[in-house]
């Protein structure tokens, strides 16, 4: 199973999916809790960032993941 990774006040997980034809998906989930809430944000790959291996696809989704939390603070 897939760990989240701490990344500032915010815990990241990737998951990026198995497309047809042996290709990826990037794609993570972004957690933050604030105060009582829990705060969960989907960061989905582009049509163009599809990707040939799941290993590459999670490097992808965990840089634009890091990214949407800096831009989102």
């Amino acid at each position: 199973m897939i760990e989240w990774v701490p990344y500032g006040d915010h815990k990241i997980k990737v998951c990026s999916q198995s497309l047809v034809d042996a290709h990826w998906l990037p794609l993570a989930l972004v957690w933050k809790l604030v105060g009582n809430q829990q705060l969960l944000t989907t960061v989905n790959g582009e049509s163009n960032e599809i990707c040939k291996s799941c290993k590459e696809a999670d490097s992808v989704a965990l840089r634009k993941a890091k990214r949407w939390v800096d831009q989102n603070r």
